[in-house]
């Protein structure tokens, strides 16, 4: 965000119009750009504004019609204001910045970016960043982008360097003990500053009750919360005011959560990307951390990944069985709490659902909706929005369960039973990653297409290895020093030893080079 200020601040407008627009896949990762751009432009006179899902609608509107400088918005917000929001346009963007582009097609976004690329201002500039380029991602790129200038920073494959990988086995038999292994991790070992991913926004919310039964200050983040939920339980945890935080993917991409000491995988996630994405939350900007991974026989195959791709080695922590045993008849013991829980919580659901039925007939009862007010439209009609979501997931899903009877099997037995034994419940959570994986493999595999966009080649291991071997040179070096003795002999000019190397004269006169020979 930086060099976009920088060139805004120099650059000043000339009429009231919006100039940036950032997109991200995410609420959580809207308000965190958001917030670092306000405090980064303080001191000048830029505007900035948000608009994403979950916060008042009117509000944003209003702040649109005054033309911000700079817009951070999610795709879906942003199409609703610009199809109904009066006034509002993109025919004045300077620069659109694409933020984690491959996160946002897996969101099903691909063809509202498509639709705002669409309305933005032809003359602009583009940057999409990405942490993985996919062939989606290579399309995204082809349409939004001309002639473009490739930076790969490094491979998404590396962890943090002062990361600590640890694995605890989960035996064949024993699927069931790993919510009684969380709890005893959580209880006796890592007390404060731990976020825990889980598969599922179901496995969350139930652990979120569990882990809370037990005394423990814990908050959940998940895609089922309202935003003002999801805000409130990230400001807690950021203000230490809740030690552990259940979350599902949505909190392990690009939010940037200060004092992480500890990451915990209930499972193990679908693809190595999703594993660096989850453990880069904890030992960042050069600080130490831990990652403990719950590792079954049918997840070895990405234990294996890990271990193959980590710097330092990979350590197994065992936990003695007599203390699993104890958390898990622990949980048995509290199953009945945790069903009524979940009960009281759905009778809120419904009476806060009737409560909103009840006040809609009532504004129409007293005439305050009005037939003056306009239905909000949006760039595609509900059956064609409808059967291309259908589409999407009727071939995402086809991909992943075709000839798969063990599989089908299993989420028919799950669908008529009520409950889940803790067996079913982790091999469910294990089931929706081995699904999402297979899906991204037979991605992989399809033919690529042919594009305008000519792809640059990638430099191969044995020619990276042999420069990453050899001496960086003394211009290299120089170059990218930023020590204060290396800046202080850049102001001052060269040495006197570098003077006489050089074979110039100590002082040399102000006008000496207007002087004839």
């Amino acid at each position: 965000m930086l060099p976009v200020l920088e060139r805004l601040v120099y650059k000043p407008r000339t009429s009231q119009v919006t100039r940036v627009l950032v997109l991200v896949p995410t609420r959580e990762l809207g308000i965190q750009v958001h917030s670092v751009s306000r405090q980064l432009a303080q001191f000048t006179s830029i505007t900035t504004c948000l608009a994403v899902g979950g916060l008042d609608l009117k509000s944003q509107e209003v702040a649109l019609r005054a033309g911000p400088d700079v817009l951070i918005a999610t795709p879906g917000r942003l199409i609703d204001h610009l199809h109904n929001t009066p006034s509002f346009e993109l025919s004045h963007i300077e620069i659109l910045i694409l933020d984690e582009a491959d996160r946002m097609l897996d969101e099903y976004f691909e063809e509202q970016m498509k639709e705002i690329i669409r309305l933005c201002s032809y003359n602009r500039q583009t940057m999409l960043f990405s942490a993985t380029m996919s062939e989606e991602v290579k399309d995204l790129a082809a349409v939004s982008l001309k002639q473009p200038v490739r930076i790969f920073v490094n491979s998404n494959t590396d962890v943090a360097p002062y990361l600590r990988q640890e694995f605890v086995r989960i035996r064949p038999n024993k699927e069931g003990d790993r919510e009684a292994v969380v709890a005893a991790l959580l209880t006796r070992t890592f007390q404060d500053h731990v976020m825990c991913f889980t598969q599922t926004r179901k496995q969350a919310h139930r652990l979120h009750i569990l882990l809370g039964l037990m005394g423990l200050k814990v908050g959940e983040l998940h895609g089922e919360l309202s935003q003002n939920q999801r805000l409130e339980n990230l400001r807690r945890f950021k203000d230490e005011q809740i030690d552990i935080l259940v979350a599902t993917d949505v909190a392990a991409r690009g939010l940037d959560i200060d004092g992480v000491k500890t990451v915990i995988n209930f499972t193990m996630p679908s693809t190595m990307k999703h594993y660096v994405h989850r453990v880069g939350r904890t030992a960042r900007a050069g600080r130490s951390g831990r990652s403990v991974s719950l590792v079954g026989e049918s997840e070895r195959k990405i234990l294996k990944e890990v271990v193959k791709s980590a710097k330092t080695s990979v350590k197994a922590r065992v936990l003695p069985p007599e203390v699993i045993l104890k958390f898990r008849d622990l949980i048995s013991k509290l199953e009945k709490d945790v069903e009524a829980v979940v009960k009281l919580e759905k009778e809120e659901r419904e009476l806060a659902a009737s409560e909103a039925k009840l006040s809609v007939a009532q504004k129409q009862l007293d005439g305050s909706n009005t037939p003056a007010q306009s239905q909000r439209v949006w760039f595609q009609t509900q059956q064609e929005r409808k059967q291309s979501r259908i589409s999407k997931a009727l071939q995402e899903f086809d991909l992943a369960l075709r000839g798969k009877r063990k599989r089908e099997k299993f989420l028919k037995d799950s669908k008529r039973k009520k409950e889940l034994t803790p067996e079913e419940r982790a091999q469910f959570e294990i089931l929706k990653a081995q699904m999402f994986a297979e899906r991204a493999a037979k991605r992989e595999r399809r033919p690529k297409r042919a594009r305008a966009m000519v792809e640059e080649e990638m430099p191969s291991a044995a020619n990276r290895k042999v420069k990453s071997g050899g001496r960086k040179s003394v211009f290299d070096k120089e170059l990218t020093s930023t020590n204060r003795k290396s800046l202080k002999n850049y102001r001052a000019g060269p040495s006197f030893t570098e003077r006489k190397h050089l074979k110039l004269s100590r002082k040399q006169p102000h006008n000496a080079r207007y002087k004839k020979k």
